[in-house]
């Protein structure tokens, strides 16, 4: 996906990242998505791990398990081609303040999600050893993959791979096919090729009407991949002015935050009211005016 790369290079030079969110105030049609779009109510930390495999992990959680009340969801993210985890911190903080404990590899390729899925087999290791810091607090049973652009890819082929492990998948701007490519990470383009229709996990796809994400990861792409998941899914394409590299903390995480918060509420922790952004007869997300085109099923 290195041809990805040069594109957004080449164009970010015309993309002005806003200040702030244009989320604003919350009214009748975004009330759920502002709810979810700031830190939750627990403090977190963040550290950096190996594996025995050497494998490098960022890890960021809450700070104290003990205040939860509950055992945390495991999440593990994939970072966008040429990204690391210090380019995500906004948006790795805020679902960790909600009570998840987000791994993310810190690897500039993550497309075959070969290394998102150590990465949970790494937490999954820790939380039975006695000596460790996350020993019996995490829910090992309630785990998620996400990512962004190629990590996205990536978190698509953990869950393809490995469906029984996955609980739910969400991706940031999931590239078309037609991007997929030879890299460090996948010796062919097959191994960094995403197949949403084979998941079998509760899926959101969230992506722009953005310039960029008009070649990458463009409204009909997403809809095409959203229409062919078996199961439960979600597409959310917001047109507020932001594009491919929202999920960048140098650009405009807080855009797309609020569903994806509220997603995996929804998913991992059973909350009835952020579920309602994506379920019943009048969800959210559709309704909302921020968020044109947007589907669920």
């Amino acid at each position: 996906m290195r041809s990805i790369l040069h594109l957004v290079l080449a164009s970010t030079a015309m993309l002005m990242p806003s200040a702030t969110s244009a989320i604003g105030t919350a009214t009748a049609s975004n009330s759920i998505e502002a709810t979810y779009n700031r830190l939750g109510p627990y403090m977190t930390t963040t550290s950096t791990v190996s594996d025995e495999n050497g494998n490098s992990f960022a890890i960021y959680r809450p700070t104290d398990y003990s205040t939860l009340g509950f055992a945390s969801p495991i999440l593990t993210w994939g970072n966008g081609t040429d990204a690391t985890p210090s380019q995500y911190t906004a948006v790795l903080t805020q679902i960790a303040s909600y009570g998840f404990t987000v791994i993310a590899s810190t690897l500039p390729n993550t497309g075959s999600g070969k290394e998102i899925d150590a990465a949970t087999s790494y937490l999954i290791a820790q939380n039975h050893l006695s000596a460790s810091p996350f020993h019996n607090h995490l829910d090992t049973a309630r785990i998620g993959a996400f990512g962004h652009s190629q990590g996205a890819t990536g978190a698509v082929n953990a869950a393809t791979h490995n469906p029984s492990r996955y609980a739910t998948v969400l991706t940031f701007s999931l590239p078309d096919q037609r991007w997929s490519t030879t890299n460090p990470n996948c010796p062919t383009a097959d191994m960094c090729t995403p197949h949403p229709e084979q998941l079998k996990a509760p899926t959101f796809l969230i992506a722009t009407h953005g310039t960029l994400d008009a070649a990458i990861a463009s409204p009909s792409t997403e809809t095409a991949y959203f229409r062919n998941i078996p199961n439960h899914a979600a597409l959310g394409l917001v047109g507020r002015g932001v594009d491919h590299l929202t999920p960048h903390d140098s650009h405009d995480p807080a855009a797309e935050l609020g569903y994806a918060t509220a997603w995996f509420l929804y998913q991992l922790r059973g909350d009835t009211t952020a579920a309602a952004a994506f379920t019943g007869p009048h969800p959210e997300l559709t309704g909302n005016i921020d968020w044109p085109e947007s589907l669920t099923k």
